[in-house]
């Protein structure tokens, strides 16, 4: 159903989505579930591998190959997906850069969330003709479509609202955003402390010094061993954090599916525990090295 907009009035600046045709949705929902699950494997495979260990250049290549490459393919995917959703008396509208379609509010016979929230929370359109719309729309938090849908009038998001995953999906959606310097001092910012720890160890025993390398090689035979280090911790910690990660999720899922007016609750104390095993686990474990 397409044609020219008719009465249409975004949600504040507009909803933003993707609308997933259903291979692109199985291969982009794959390619999260490989980035995701890889790292706890990897770091599984780091800490079980003793003859021979895993080096830096095979630990870059299985992190680059497993997490990082799947992650970025499925980013592409939905930003090729990537369409704005506005709502009118009459119509729900869904505008994709090669895609406009018009759903009358009326045709919706039920607004079904995706069970499993890959590569995202989304939802199926079913229409009172017996058919559901071939393209699904994945949206982080469905909750503001849902709501402007049953004010408007469509009786079938109604019940929509209170899915465990639309709960589990608008708990995580309510957290504060990450940016990329969030990111850079938790993985590159705090990975100084260990490796500092970590370099003056290895210094001490293969030159006998704090600057034992400095001295008998140079200072960027001093800065290269020091870079590697910095470079082995900082993904050792995105392991790390990825197996915690890994973890978490699945019980803000489950949580939802039990008590779907509690996940928010549940999400911030998943989000704390991470943090803490985070931020403290490190020293923890850094300190155990030395003591075991």
């Amino acid at each position: 159903m397409a044609g020219a907009l008719r009465m249409v009035t975004p949600f504040g600046s507009g909803l933003q989505a993707r609308l997933y045709s259903p291979p692109a949705r199985a291969l982009a929902a794959g390619l999260v579930a490989v980035s995701g699950a890889s790292l706890p494997l990897i770091l599984a495979l780091v800490l079980l591998a003793s003859d021979p260990p895993i080096g830096l250049v095979i630990l870059v290549q299985l992190v680059a190959l497993f997490a990082v490459l799947p992650y970025v393919a499925a980013r592409l995917i939905a930003r090729a997906c990537a369409a704005g959703i506005e709502a009118s008396g009459l119509d729900l509208a869904v505008r994709r850069a090669d895609l406009l379609m018009e759903i009358p509010r009326d045709a919706i016979a039920q607004v079904a969330p995706w069970i499993l929230p890959l590569p995202g929370p989304g939802l199926v359109l079913r229409m009172r003709s017996g058919n559901r719309l071939r393209d699904a729309l994945q949206i982080d938090d469905p909750v503001p479509l849902l709501e402007a849908l049953a004010r408007s009038g469509v009786a079938p998001a109604q019940p929509a609202l209170a899915h465990p995953s639309v709960a589990y999906a608008h708990a995580a959606a309510n957290q504060p955003p990450w940016r990329w310097y969030h990111y850079a001092w938790k993985f590159v910012g705090f990975a100084l402390a260990p490796t500092a720890v970590f370099f003056n160890a290895h210094q001490h025993i293969a030159y006998g010094g704090p600057l034992g390398e400095y001295y008998l090689l140079g200072l960027p035979s001093y800065l290269h061993t020091f870079a590697l280090y910095w470079l082995t911790m900082a993904l050792h910690l995105v392991l790390y954090a990825g197996a915690w990660r890994a973890a978490a999720e699945p019980v803000a899922l489950v949580a939802a599916w039990v008590a779907p007016t509690r996940a928010a609750m549940v999400r911030r104390g998943v989000e704390i525990a991470c943090q803490v095993l985070y931020y403290a686990g490190v020293p923890a474990l850094t300190a155990l090295r030395f003591l075991a």
